[in-house]
Parts: structure tokens; C-alpha cells; sequence
């Protein structure tokens, strides 16, 4: 890394440079009033007749330095950089001394050279380019609100303003300094990568977004850069939106790890995962992109096949994030070979979530999100098929009181007694009970609205109906968002119900379409007796309508996993949604704090016991993976000398053997387990593991 102190247009200026802002980078952000005080910093630097420090540069040599044109990679300082440079177009377009246009033009602007891709001396990224192309090369503009746009006629303004000369604020452009920091690298990008984590991690936080991006997009060749960013990333950007790409990113995290992935901790997974698995950057990509079209469809139930997104709109309006990484897996898995198994895997799944909403046996998500990560795994390894018949088994089985698929007894109980549930989800349960009964619905459930019967907002009529305000409080608090008060309705109905008082609502419900409201229209008066049979009811026939769990063949567990310590023999207890606090080995601190990690700490406590011994384990493949994707004849081992073997190989101690790291909670305890009782030290190992706080 070599610093020195320069001027930014000696920077900028020179023969044959072309600076270039990768892809990685984020689009111009700079606001009219970032440029206002960069002008007025020009004109004060003037009146004083100082110089004024603009800040660091940080850049580095491309692969074609050394070719016609320098190729200088920007890795912090862009914006500045682009800023000046848009002052200085805004400059030269304002000037009437036409040396002084050409110097501008000729020094810092355009390259002299018929090669387009070095003509522009300042590179821009693909969202910023064509903006930035037409102020340099005064064609007409296209985007008003784009930020390159905005701030150019800003300077045009500041400038036909200011009491200073033109020329004079050339030459304090020129008092302008900066550090240039090259950063001197020859092939680590990895060094490119930290230092760009480092550079910006002290301005404007970067999302994971951004920093994935970062870590995918880099490359020593700008041209390589580009190909990647053209090809894939803008793809995955149009596709979900820029907004969307760390919840895209998350769940094709928890696809991968088969465990919970925190907001704040995205791109360190990331990161920490892909750089320990043997998949180019360009894999990922494709990977990410093709992830993209499914949770597209998962956001916008716009796939092109109609009885899929109408299971889909179900369970988003159930609210079922939590579920994304199983629904993308799905997709990928069937789509293209398999559409009806998929359609009657995600009409399964709207049953069960619609029961598990309302039911909510767990408190949070966690349970929820233990049973479907354990699904993903046990499918991604082949120890269940991808099918309807595995999925309803398993969720029917479910090893946890938490994440258990409610049975009848749960869900009428909900229903009747407890009535908690979001009224939302009365919209979908009520649709299904109309569908099931008449099979035929030709109104999608984002054109069904959900009417309280009795209002939300009660008048005189009501508290009479009900024999007072207090009475009528009670009342509410018991009744108001149950099954029993609500009825489904076209939007254009509910508007005009409002609160009107019953008799006045019976006109309307006597016209609505649906079996299920028109019913109540038997009611000639509406108050407690008839909202509870009417409730209790509902609740019948949806036991009816939504699919029930089979019969459990496997145990509930006896006791539910809370934090605390637990011995390396304990397999049984489920720790899913869990992470790991510390391993102690003999009472001392192994300091793991993953489960990704715990198994390959066994293993090099293993390895230092008796080398041999271990090599000989490791050569047997005593240890192994119930299935066999790499060789025909023989299981995948979780510890091997060859990588290529492993999905995410993790070196042990100082040997040249290696430890699968992608494994789940459960299946890092299982091999551990084998491996300390080969050693006979399983009694000496204990593990401190917490429950993950639900999001």
C-alpha cells in the first residue's frame, strides 16, 4: 500500500488514465446539498486563499495497466470523484473562454482516443452511466431524477451565482488535495475485499446487500467485473428489488446451512460460509439468480401457473416469512419436473400453516422455523424424498409440542375458545371453508375483503343491541375478530356495510356471493347467542375443509431443549433454532461458538489424542453421510483428506484432513458423538448452548 499527497485534478488529470467504478460500488448517492457545501468549501478556500483536503482515495491497478490507457480501480472516494468531475462539466458548460472549455474537456473529461470504452476518463456504473455520459458529452437528458442529473444543474445554478470568477474558481479547484492510497495489490483480492469492509464500515453503513455484492462482484479485471455484474447481478436487482436482496440472500443462506441466519449477521455467514466451500463466485450467482425468479413469485404469487399462486397468496397472507427458505427450495427443486406434486405440497402447506397460525403452539417462530430448516436438510441430503406423501409425513411427526402439526382437537379448541388469532387469518380460513364446500371460487383472495358483522367500531344502535356499553365491551373483547363475526365479501360490498346497524346489513349480505355470508342472513337479530353457535360451527366444518394431520407414528419429545449445558451424549434433545455459546473439553474452554465449528473442534482433540488412530477412522470412512452424491460405492464421509468431497471443508488443527462444516445442530452432535466414542472422552465434553431470540 503506497500513500501520497496530490492535487484531485493531478489525480484526475495525466495522460491515458481511465478510472473505472465497479460494480460492486453503490450508484452516485451525493445530495444537492453534499454539492452545495463542496462549492461553498471552493469559495471559501478562495476568499482565504487556502487549500482545502477533500479526504482518501482508495484505488487500485487493473489487469491492463501496463496496456494503452492506466486502468485505476476506485475502492473508496468515488463519489467525491465524480462529484468534481460533474463541477467540473458544470464548469466548462458555463465558461465562454473556449481554451478554458477545451483544457476542462481535454485534461479531465475525455481521453483522446477512438476506443469507446476509454473515451470517457471517469467510468460509471451501469445505473449512473448513461446520465453521466450525457452531461460529459452535452447530448440530451433523459432522466430528470437521476442524482448526476440533479447535482450538474445544481452547479450550473451555484456557478451563474456565485460573485466569483469562473477562472478563479478553476484554480481553487486545482488547491483541491487528496491522498491517493494504491493499494498495490497483484492477484489478493481477498485484501481488496477487507479493505473495502474497513474503508466503508465508517461512513454510511453499507447493507448486506451492498457487501454482498461487493464480495461476489470483485475481481482484478474490470472487464470480468462487468461480465458477472451484467450477467447476473443486474438480473437478480430487477428481479426483487434492491431492497429485497438480503432476504433473498438470507433464505439462500438457510437452504445452505439448514439453520436460523439473524439480520444483522447476513453477510458475515455469508462470507464465513462461501469462503470455506469449494463454488466459484459465478456458481453463487447463478445459484441467487435462479432463487430470484422463485422469491419474485413468492412476493407477487405471479408464477405462470394460476392454482400455485393462489396457494401462495394464502400463505402470504398467513405471514409466513419464516417458511420463504422452503417454498424457494421447493420451487427449485420441482418446478421444472414435477408441477402438480408441487401445487399439492403448497396446497399442503396452506393447511397446515392456516391450523399452525391459529392454533400458534409455539410463541415465536422458532419452533416453526426448527421444523423447516430440519425439512430442507433431510431432503437436501436424501434422506426424504422431495414429495407430498414425505412432507405431510414429516410434518405430522414432528418431534417438538412447538412445532407440531395441530390436529383437530387443537385447532377447534383455538377456534372456540381462545380466539386469538389475527382476523387476517380468518380471511383465508374462510375462503378455504367456501371452497371446500362449493369447490369453486371465482374470486382471487386479493379481491375478498373480511366484514365484521358486529362493527369494528360500534354506535348508539350497537351498544343498544347488546344492553349497554359495558356489556358491549365484553362482548368485543370476546368476539369481535372470531370466525363467528366475520363473513367474506367482495371488496365493493364491505365499503358500504361499514357500521350500520344488522337490519340494515341484512340487505346487503342477502346479495353477496359467497354461501358462507349469505347464511347469516338467517339471523334476524344479531348478539352473543348467535355469534357462538354460529362460531362454533365454523369451527366443525373447518376441521373439515383444512387437511388434518396424519396419525403420529413417532414419540413427542419428552422434554423441550431450553438453554443451559448439555453433555456431548445428549443427541436426542432437538436444538434447532439453538447456537453455540461455548464447548468446554476436560472444563476448559475450547472457545467454539458455532455448530458449524463443534465438530471440527472434536475432531482435532481426536487428532492430538491419537494421530493414527484418527488417520485410520478418516480412511475407513467410519464416520459417514447416510447418502452418496460423490461416489457410487460409498457413503459421504464427513471427515476427509479430499475437499472436493465436502460441502463446506474445514481444516483440522495443523493436519491436511478436513472436517464438514455444513451441518446441522442435529447432525453435528450425531457424528461428534460417534467420533468421542471411538476415543472413549464423550463424558468429557460439555456443550453451553442458548435459544436464539425469535426476530
Amino acid at each position: 500500500m503506497k500513500a501520497s499527497e496530490t492535487s484531485v485534478l493531478s489525480f484526475i488529470g495525466g495522460l491515458d488514465k481511465v478510472f473505472i467504478i465497479p460494480p460492486f460500488q453503490r450508484n452516485y448517492e451525493w445530495s444537492n446539498k453534499q454539492c452545495e457545501e463542496l462549492f461553498y468549501d471552493i469559495e471559501n478556500a478562495f476568499k482565504k486563499q487556502k487549500t482545502h483536503y477533500l479526504g482518501n482515495v482508495v484505488y487500485y491497478f487493473g489487469e491492463k495497466n501496463g496496456a494503452e490507457f492506466q486502468e485505476l480501480i476506485l475502492v473508496d472516494g468515488q463519489q467525491r470523484i465524480s462529484t468534481i468531475v460533474l463541477l467540473l462539466c458544470a464548469l466548462r458548460d458555463c465558461e465562454k473562454d473556449a481554451d478554458l472549455q477545451s483544457k476542462i474537456t481535454a485534461r479531465y473529461l475525455k481521453n483522446d482516443t477512438n476506443i469507446d470504452k476509454f473515451r470517457i476518463r471517469l467510468k460509471q456504473t451501469s445505473y449512473d452511466y448513461q446520465s453521466f455520459l450525457s452531461v460529459v458529452e452535452k447530448t440530451p437528458i433523459k432522466d430528470e431524477d437521476n442524482n448526476i442529473i440533479k447535482n450538474y444543474k445544481r452547479f450550473l445554478e451555484l456557478l451563474k451565482k456565485t460573485e466569483i470568477s469562473l477562472t478563479d474558481i478553476y484554480n481553487t479547484i486545482q488547491k483541491l488535495e487528496i491522498v491517493g492510497v494504491n493499494l498495490q495489490i497483484e492477484n489478493d483480492l481477498e485484501t481488496v475485499q477487507t479493505i473495502f469492509e474497513k474503508i466503508n464500515s465508517t461512513g454510511k453503513p453499507l447493507s448486506a446487500a451492498d457487501l454482498i455484492r461487493n464480495y461476489l462482484l470483485i475481481s482484478k479485471s474490470p472487464d470480468e467485473q462487468q461480465r458477472l455484474y451484467d450477467n447476473y447481478w443486474i438480473n437478480i436487482e430487477r428481479t426483487v428489488g434492491n431492497e429485497f436482496i438480503s432476504r433473498l440472500t438470507k433464505n439462500y443462506l438457510i437452504i445452505k446451512t439448514y439453520e436460523d441466519v439473524a439480520n444483522e449477521e447476513i453477510y458475515s455467514i455469508f462470507k464465513e460460509y462461501f469462503s470455506n466451500v469449494n463454488i466459484s463466485h459465478e456458481k453463487i450467482l447463478q445459484e441467487l439468480e435462479n432463487y430470484s425468479k422463485y422469491f419474485n413469485w413468492m412476493r407477487n404469487f405471479n408464477s405462470p401457473n394460476k392454482e400455485l399462486n393462489k396457494h401462495i397468496q394464502e400463505l402470504n397472507a398467513l405471514k409466513t416469512e419464516d417458511v420463504y427458505p422452503l417454498y424457494l427450495y421447493l420451487m427449485h427443486t420441482l418446478y421444472d419436473k414435477n408441477i402438480n406434486e408441487l401445487v399439492k405440497i403448497f396446497k399442503l402447506l396452506s393447511d397446515f400453516l392456516i391450523r399452525y397460525r391459529i392454533v400458534a403452539p409455539s410463541g415465536g417462530g422458532g419452533a416453526l422455523r426448527s421444523v423447516i430448516q430440519k425439512l430442507i436438510e433431510r431432503m437436501d441430503n436424501g434422506e426424504i424424498e422431495a414429495s407430498y406423501d414425505a412432507i405431510y409425513f414429516e410434518l405430522s411427526n414432528s418431534n417438538t409440542k412447538s412445532g407440531r402439526y395441530p390436529n383437530d382437537e387443537d385447532f377447534y379448541s383455538a377456534l372456540t375458545q381462545s380466539r386469538k388469532y389475527n382476523h387476517s387469518y380468518g380471511k383465508v380460513l374462510l375462503r378455504k371453508i367456501e371452497e371446500f364446500e362449493t369447490k369453486n371460487i371465482g374470486v382471487s383472495l386479493e379481491d375478498i375483503t373480511v366484514e365484521h358483522f358486529m362493527p369494528q367500531t360500534p354506535n348508539q344502535w350497537w351498544y343498544d343491541n347488546f344492553g349497554g356499553k359495558e356489556n358491549t365491551y365484553l362482548i368485543y373483547e370476546k368476539y369481535l375478530n372470531c370466525i363467528g363475526n366475520l363473513g367474506i365479501m367482495s371488496q365493493s360490498y364491505n365499503s358500504s356495510n361499514s357500521n350500520k346497524s344488522w337490519p340494515d346489513k341484512l340487505q346487503f349480505i342477502n346479495q353477496v356471493q359467497f354461501n358462507l355470508t349469505k347464511e347469516v342472513a338467517k339471523n334476524t337479530e344479531w348478539k352473543e347467542e348467535q355469534i357462538t353457535s354460529r362460531n362454533n360451527e365454523l369451527a366443525i366444518r373447518a376441521c373439515r375443509a383444512i387437511l388434518k394431520p396424519l396419525e403420529r407414528t413417532k414419540p413427542l419429545m419428552a422434554v423441550e431443549f431450553e438453554s443451559g449445558s448439555y453433555p456431548a451424549s445428549d443427541i436426542t434433545t432437538n436444538m434447532s433454532g439453538s447456537y453455540v455459546k461455548d464447548v468446554l473439553y476436560k472444563n476448559e474452554s475450547l472457545r467454539v461458538s458455532s455448530w458449524r465449528y463443534y465438530f471440527n473442534a472434536v475432531c482435532k482433540i481426536a487428532s492430538e489424542l491419537d494421530f493414527a488412530k484418527f488417520k485410520d477412522v478418516v480412511s475407513d470412512n467410519i464416520i459417514h453421510k447416510s447418502h452418496n452424491k460423490y461416489r457410487k460405492d460409498e457413503k459421504d464421509p464427513v471427515i476427509s483428506m479430499d475437499k472436493s468431497l465436502l460441502v463446506e471443508p474445514k481444516k483440522i488443527g495443523n493436519t491436511d484432513i478436513y472436517s464438514e462444516g455444513s451441518l446441522s445442530s442435529e447432525r453435528a452432535r450425531v457424528y461428534a458423538k460417534q467420533l468421542l466414542d471411538i476415543f472413549k472422552i464423550t463424558n468429557d465434553i460439555q456443550i453451553l448452548v442458548e435459544k436464539k431470540e425469535d426476530e
